[in-house]
């Protein structure tokens, strides 16, 4: 039972209560989220973590529902808005936490108008609550503008990049550091261990007692010559030692640290800070997890876990049936590394969620993680390339639409061999928009002499980095977050195709996963497994289609496509992609380059809309990508392509080889 909990409907209903049922209720909040995340998976220990700030945040300002407002309340990173969705509305939904058509994991307004921005990337917030802050000052709005940095999301370029600016100007701005000496793993870099350095010293406080003591035991008739020598000591010790001289240093007035679970504090520090016409920025120090023990011993295993159960004080995390992709990388990358000593490899704050804490283990030396900065990632990859090392950069495909930049200016432009293992390609599931892949091939698919590869596999993915490995161009692998494929669909391929289809890859070949005069499926990735499934079900109808294990989307295999691409014949393209410019676009470009027949190519993906969260079986069946999908469309294909009359010879001769 949560019987505070149950009386909030709205920020508003804060205020019915007394300050020790606010208390109380930061309790039933966290017993909620902890509910909630065990039965659906989630984002736990961050969100422990935020709960006495939230409540204090709604009880000081009035953020009301946007434009109204008046107040604006951002989050950075998006996924610790549990507690604030809780006390806006949405806590009756968190029984079906990012389900199908219940409450998303991260700030979405069109779920909520308390929501401002869907945001679920790092370093978002400041820069876009200077943006609020600039507009409601032009426009004579009488508001307050708050952004919460938390996550280590502070080390990111654009946050640095956003304080640089708030520093600039001259009305009201809170940015609250919700500093918990964590980001997803443990926080990276100089910066990250400047702010742990101020979380335990309490040398500045400490210095100034000392030097008033000894100051006001001097001789009396001293006293301008003692005004003076404190006024230069007090600047030099705060020069040296005070914690929030770097801030002070970009413009904002530097508050902290203060508690972060000390509720009375917090209301007291935030009702002072409120009238502030400048910008502030205060530094809360809170520990991810906060409440469950389990949660805040192994922040790093419940930063996102799956769903879970406690039995006998014991958490036992679900797991998913099967082997996932991720594992397997982690695995094949290990494999590789203990053959090839140049290889080296790094991300951006996922060692666990990219599956490289096994490098880690096994060759520390030759892992990096620098924390949430994918643009320095992909350029730091790029340096360590020039200077004869073979990088491995491993980084979800959301994520790395933060360095495509650094992926054309340092990696392609300077013909450098950097791999990107492109990990939770495609649609993601629980995440839902914020994280789907839907956009990497589209994005690296123009960058000259890159290669794009996508394995179907276990062995195939092992395969493929392989190949990636001895390339001197810079090249791309992408896989889903899902379980792989054990098997080499060798009770499928043909005899004859079974050396071709087993050996190492060659740049530009494809496979033949299954032969068929009906139609052909062109599949890219992981998606061959359900273009199999797809074909047995035709089969069953009496349609017998070939499945094409595409492996590249640059160079595409050019052979095949001169083979497939015949008048009179469906060709359907299969991608865990984006339609716009991705593997289908690139097949259909061919085509027409080559005055190939274009008539019955079918495009397969991700239509050109937003994929709400849901499970990713449950996204497949809805942009037709499930097995019955595709045995669907490639029905249509086929009964289009037996209805066109039978082309000339003249017309055939021109676009057979």
């Amino acid at each position: 039972m949560l019987p505070l909990l149950n009386q909030i409907q709205n920020p508003g209903d804060l205020k019915k209560l007394t300050p020790e049922q606010w208390v109380s209720l930061a309790a039933e909040i966290r017993r909620r989220v902890f509910d909630a995340v065990s039965r659906n998976g989630g984002h736990l220990a961050s969100n422990l973590g935020v709960v006495e700030l939230t409540i204090a945040l709604h009880l000081i300002y009035d953020f009301g529902p946007f434009p109204a407002g008046p107040d604006r309340l951002l989050w950075d990173v998006g996924h610790q808005c549990y507690a604030h969705k809780i006390l806006t509305g949405r806590g009756g939904l968190f029984d079906h936490l990012r389900k199908r058509d219940s409450v998303c994991g991260f700030p979405w307004p069109q779920e909520s108008p308390y929501d401002l921005f869907a945001v679920g990337h790092a370093g978002t917030a400041i820069s876009t609550a200077v943006g609020l802050a600039r507009a409601d000052a032009l426009l004579k709005r009488d508001s307050h503008v708050v952004a919460v940095v938390g996550d280590a999301s502070i080390v990111n370029g654009l946050s640095f990049e956003g304080l640089n600016n708030a520093g600039t100007l001259k009305r009201q701005l809170l940015v609250v550091l919700n500093d918990n000496g964590m980001s997803i793993s443990k926080a990276q870099g100089a910066f990250a261990a400047y702010l742990e350095r101020v979380r335990i010293s309490t040398t500045y406080d400490e210095a100034k007692k000392v030097a008033s003591r000894i100051l006001h035991r001097l001789p009396t008739g001293f006293e301008q010559a003692i005004e003076h020598l404190w006024h230069s000591m007090k600047e030099g010790v705060k020069s040296a030692l005070w914690p929030g001289q770097i801030f002070e240093a970009l413009g904002l007035k530097y508050m902290g640290p203060v508690d972060g679970h000390d509720l009375p504090g917090l209301l007291a520090m935030l009702a002072e800070l409120k009238s502030v016409q400048a910008p502030v920025l205060l530094h809360v120090r809170t520990v991810k997890g906060h409440g469950f023990e389990a949660s805040c011993s192994e922040p790093t295993k419940f930063h996102s876990p799956p769903g879970f159960k406690v039995q006998d004080s014991q958490i036992q995390l679900h797991k998913g049936a099967g082997r996932s992709w991720t594992s397997a990388f982690g695995d094949a990358v290990v494999e590789l590394g203990r053959l090839e000593p140049r290889l080296v490899t790094m991300t951006a704050a996922m060692a666990d969620g990219t599956g490289l804490v096994k490098f880690e283990k096994e060759f520390p030396e030759r892992f990096w993680d620098p924390g949430i900065c994918e643009s320095h990632l992909l350029a730091m990859a790029a340096g360590m390339a020039k200077a004869g090392l073979r990088p491995v950069a491993a980084i979800y495909s959301t994520f790395l639409q933060r360095a495509i930049d650094q992926v054309w200016q340092e990696a392609a432009l300077n013909h450098l061999p950097v791999v990107i293992a492109v990990d939770r390609a495609g649609l993601v599931g629980d995440d839902g928009a914020v994280h789907h892949g839907f956009m990497d091939l589209a994005l690296l698919r123009p960058l000259p002499q890159i290669v794009l590869m996508a394995p179907s596999d276990e062995a195939e993915l092992k395969r493929c980095l392989q190949l990636a490995l001895s390339l001197e161009t810079p090249s791309a692998l992408r896989y889903p977050r899902d379980s792989v494929p054990a098997a080499n669909y060798e009770e499928v391929i043909e005899p004859e195709l079974r050396p071709q289809a087993m050996g190492p890859w060659i740049v530009g070949q494809s496979r033949i996963l299954r032969s068929g005069p009906d139609a052909t499926l062109v599949a890219y990735g992981s998606i061959a497994q359900q273009a199999m499934l797809a074909a047995e079900q035709l089969s069953a109808d009496g349609l017998e289609v070939e499945v094409v294990d595409a492996r590249f989307c640059k160079p595409l295999d050019a052979a095949m496509l001169r083979r497939v691409l015949r008048p009179g014949h469906a060709v359907l393209t299969l991608e865990d992609h984006g339609l716009q410019n991705g593997f289908g676009t690139a097949v259909l470009e061919y085509a027409v380059s080559h005055q190939l027949s274009t008539a019955h190519i079918v495009r397969l993906g991700i239509p050109d809309r937003l994929i709400a969260h849901a499970s990713r079986t449950e996204q497949l069946v809805e942009v037709g990508l499930d097995p019955a999908g595709i045995a669907r469309s490639a029905r249509d294909a086929i009964r289009a392509a037996q209805s066109e009359p039978a082309a000339p010879a003249s017309v055939l001769r021109s676009v057979l080889p």
